[in-house]
């Protein structure tokens, strides 16, 4: 518990520094856009609280470098300094609001080469017994390896559109990770969970429920990337654990990214990164959580996001919890993957159709909103 009290303190004070200094009207770090179409926060907000996630990691794992034990350590301060290109590409981003999408994934595939010739993180096998020779074949396993960790990198950047909604999620993903880690020995995953865990937890006593800082995408990218090269190192250093644990883990943000490219390249015939407003929490919070207590003022806006995110902390639990029971049971977790993938699906177009399930809303105060011209199209 170490890595988790040291990385707590320093996030909790470095995310308060960042809120002394930032101006609302110098614009350090903020975002202003109020208007743009993935916007739910109601005044300017500093985005940069991944920088605080980053440091506490960054000061928790030299201390367990310096002062607990230097080859898991070191093995933490590696996966830190491959992280930064996706990080600071994001961080970048937060503060001048000018770099590329195509930059950005350029910065997180630096980062993904790094982790493989330093950490030598790459997919070893996919537990098909048809695949599993040609995922043996380095150039087919450093591309599988490039694809995941770019996807889930993404995955949580797309995830983080509500107050403590990625946050929580990535502390859900990240104590089964250490409970996984626990179970086969592997003190460098268990204590990078815990680290990571705590940097997240000093955070969100800013970032929850009032929304007074945001992860950003430096913090999004950070986050992302670090969830999944600990998933592929858990499984390359340790056999008895199923390659679909991570697959069922990080369930949640990746079919939220590979819906989302379904819907804005196939259905709509739009370029993948272009933003819209449909994803599953922004659905949920317009024609669930919104119409249930009535009203678009400030408070009620902001009451609204905190109160859509628990949604989505129960549904990725539902795949968190039961990946790591059964982390070493192949067909188990295939089948759950399925099942959560077409629950997602399910759930998802119900939402659409303005047919949601009465226990998505049992507090319904209102009757369910009129079509909304604007979620329509975003989400034909």
């Amino acid at each position: 518990m170490f890595s988790f009290g040291v990385a707590l303190v320093v996030s909790l004070l470095v995310s308060l520094f960042i809120l002394r200094i930032a101006n609302p009207r110098g614009g350090f770090g903020l975002d202003h856009d109020l208007d743009g179409v993935q916007k739910i926060h109601h005044q300017p907000v500093p985005r940069i609280g991944g920088l605080a996630v980053f440091v506490a990691a960054a000061i928790s794992g030299s201390l367990i470098y310096l002062l607990r034990d230097p080859v898991t350590g070191g093995r933490i301060v590696t996966l830190l300094v491959c992280s930064l290109p996706a990080f600071g590409g994001g961080l970048a981003e937060d503060l001048t609001h000018r770099v590329r999408p195509a930059w950005r994934m350029a910065l997180m595939a630096g980062s993904c080469l790094l982790s493989f010739f330093f950490l030598q993180l790459v997919i070893p096998r996919v537990d098909i017994p048809v695949l599993d020779p040609l995922v043996a074949w380095p150039p087919v396993g450093i591309a599988l390896s490039l694809l995941a960790l770019m996807t889930i990198t993404n995955g949580v950047n797309i995830i983080d559109g509500l107050n403590g909604l990625a946050s929580v999620v990535c502390v859900i993903i990240l104590v089964a990770l250490g409970y996984v880690g626990f179970k086969v020995g592997d003190a460098v995953v268990l204590s990078s969970s815990l680290m990571l865990a705590g940097a997240i937890a000093g955070f969100l006593v800013w970032n929850y429920p009032f929304g007074r800082i945001f992860l950003g995408d430096g913090g999004a990218y950070f986050l992302g990337f670090t969830l999944g090269a600990l998933s592929i190192l858990l499984v390359a250093r340790n056999e008895t654990v199923s390659a679909w644990f991570p697959l069922l883990l990080l369930a949640y943000p990746l079919v939220e990214v590979a819906f989302s490219m379904y819907r804005r390249v196939i259905l709509r015939g739009r370029h993948p990164a272009m933003p819209d407003a449909a994803h599953l929490h922004q659905l949920l919070y317009k024609r669930i959580v919104r119409w249930a207590h009535g009203g678009h003022g400030d408070r009620r806006k902001l009451r609204g996001n905190a109160l859509t995110a628990p949604y989505l902390w129960f549904l990725s639990s539902l795949a968190v919890g039961p990946a790591a029971l059964l982390y070493d049971h192949t067909p188990a977790l295939i089948a759950l993957f399925v099942l959560f993938c077409l629950s997602y699906v399910w759930l998802y177009f119900r939402i659409v159709r303005l047919r949601a399930p009465q226990w998505l809303a049992p507090f319904r105060t209102r009757p369910a909103p009129a079509r909304d011209q604007r979620d329509t199209d975003q989400t034909r």
